[in-house]
C-alpha cells in the first residue's frame, strides 16, 4: 500500500474511533474556498477544493463521498484515488439530503464546520428532511483528531517550509530602493509554484503614510515604491503539494534603521524566541504566550492577545496560542499540547505610542526535545546593503 493510502487509513480509523466514541452514525464536513474553511475535505478525501463548496459525507464504517457544487463537475480530481464516489447535485443542500439517505436509520450526525463554514440552506434543508436526528457541532472535537500530526503530515509541512524559504531567498537577491511591492510579489509568486506551491497567500505590511517609521498594516502588495529606510514586510503562506500549510514573515530594510525601528525587530524575534522555548508537548496555550508577551515587553513594547496557532491542511486550526479566543470560542486556551503539532509563532508587536511596529513568524514541529524551527532563515531584522545581508536577531 502506497504511503498516501496508509495515511487515508490511519485518518479514517481516527474518524471512525471517534464516532464510536460519541454515538455518532456519521459526520458531514463542510468547506468553501477560503484557505481556513476546507482543509477538512483534504483531511477525509485529499480532495483540495478549488471553488466553490462542497462537503465530505462520512458513515461509520463506510468509505467518505463527496458532495459538491455542480459548477465542479470538471474540476480535476486528485490522482490519489482516496475515495470513488463524487456527486454533483443541483444545490448542495439537496445532495446532502439525498446522500443521508443511502441509510435507512441513523439518529445522531456531527458536523464539522456547522457554526462557521456550512451554509444555512444546508443545514436547514437537513433539519426539515430529518426532524429525527439530532445534527451535533463535531468542529472541536475533529480540531483535537487533526492537530498531532503522522510523520506523513509533518513531511508535508516540511515540503511547504522549503519552498517558502527558497522564496524568502530569492526576495533577498531581488529587492532593493526602487522595486515596487508588485514586482516583489510576482517573484515570490513565480518562485514558489515552481518549487511546488498552491494556494499562495502573499501579503505585504507597508506604512499609509510617509516617514512613519515601520507603523504597518497587512494588505495585498500595491504600486509603492520601496525607499532606502522604508522595510519590507515579507508575509507568505503557501502549501505544498501534500496540502500543508506553513507560514514565514521577515522584516527587511536597507540604509541603517532608526533607533525605534531596530527595536521593534528586536522585540519580535525576543517574542518568538522566547515563545519557543517553551513550545513543547504539556505547554499551555496561555502560558506560551505570556512567555511570547514578556520577550516583547523586554524591549518596552507591546503585543496583541494572541501570538500564534496550531495549521495543518488549513491556514488557522487550532489551538490558538494567546489569552483569549480569536472568532469561535470552542477554541480551548487550556488544553495541554502534544508531540507533533505544527505551530506558527507571529506576534504582531509595537511601540508604546503606536507610532511603530513590527511583524514577523516562524513555524515550528513540536517534538521530545521542544520545538524545531522549519525555516533555515535566521528569525531578525535584515538589512541589505551593497549586497552584504545582515541579521539583527536581537
Amino acid at each position: 500500500m502506497s504511503q498516501s493510502l496508509s495515511e487515508r487509513d490511519r485518518r479514517w480509523a481516527l474518524l471512525n474511533k471517534a464516532m464510536a466514541d460519541h454515538g455518532l452514525d456519521a459526520l458531514i464536513f463542510a468547506a468553501n474556498d477560503y484557505r481556513g474553511h476546507k482543509g477538512s475535505l483534504r483531511y477525509v478525501a485529499d480532495y483540495n477544493l478549488c471553488h466553490k463548496s462542497g462537503n465530505a459525507v462520512m458513515f461509520r464504517d463506510s468509505e467518505p463521498f463527496l458532495v459538491l457544487s455542480g459548477s465542479l463537475i470538471g474540476a480535476r480530481k486528485p490522482t490519489t484515488g482516496w475515495v470513488s464516489d463524487y456527486r454533483f447535485p443541483g444545490t448542495t443542500a439537496e445532495g446532502l439530503v439525498d446522500a443521508l439517505r443511502r441509510r435507512p436509520k441513523f439518529h445522531r450526525v456531527g458536523i464539522i464546520g456547522l457554526n462557521q463554514v456550512m451554509k444555512v440552506g444546508e443545514y436547514l434543508a437537513l433539519e426539515e428532511a430529518y426532524p429525527h436526528v439530532a445534527f451535533v457541532d463535531f468542529s472541536a472535537e475533529f480540531e483535537r483528531i487533526r492537530a498531532v500530526k503522522s510523520p506523513y503530515e509533518i513531511a508535508g509541512a516540511e515540503e511547504s517550509a522549503y519552498i517558502l524559504d527558497q522564496c524568502f531567498s530569492r526576495l533577498l537577491e531581488i529587492v532593493r530602493p526602487g522595486i515596487t511591492e508588485r514586482e516583489v510579489a510576482a517573484e515570490m509568486y513565480r518562485v514558489g509554484c515552481q518549487v511546488g506551491g498552491e494556494d499562495p497567500l502573499f501579503l505585504s505590511m507597508h506604512t499609509d503614510f510617509e516617514n512613519i517609521h515601520s507603523h504597518s498594516t497587512f494588505d495585498t502588495p500595491r504600486d509603492r515604491v520601496l525607499k532606502a529606510h522604508d522595510v519590507h514586510t515579507f508575509s507568505f503562506e503557501i502549501i505544498g503539494p501534500r496540502g500543508y500549510w506553513t507560514e514565514l514573515s521577515r522584516m527587511v530594510t536597507f540604509a541603517r534603521p532608526d533607533e525605534i525601528t531596530a527595536r521593534m525587530g528586536r522585540a519580535v524575534a525576543k517574542g518568538i524566541a522566547a515563545g519557543a522555548e517553551v513550545l513543547r508537548g504539556g505547554a499551555k496555550p496561555g502560558d506560551i504566550q505570556r512567555r511570547v508577551l514578556a520577550g516583547v515587553e523586554s524591549e518596552g513594547a507591546k503585543s496583541s492577545y494572541w501570538s500564534g496557532h496550531s495549521l495543518g491542511l488549513d491556514v488557522i486550526e487550532d489551538p490558538m496560542i494567546g489569552l483569549d479566543v480569536v472568532e469561535d470560542g470552542e477554541q480551548s486556551l487550556q488544553e495541554p499540547l502534544a508531540e507533533s503539532m505544527v505551530i506558527t509563532l507571529h506576534p504582531m508587536v509595537s511601540d508604546a505610542t503606536e507610532i511603530a511596529s513590527g511583524y514577523m513568524s516562524d513555524t515550528f514541529v513540536v517534538d521530545e526535545h521542544g520545538s524545531r524551527k522549519l525555516s533555515e532563515h535566521p528569525t531578525g531584522l535584515y538589512r541589505i546593503s551593497n549586497g552584504a545581508i545582515e541579521v539583527d536577531e536581537y
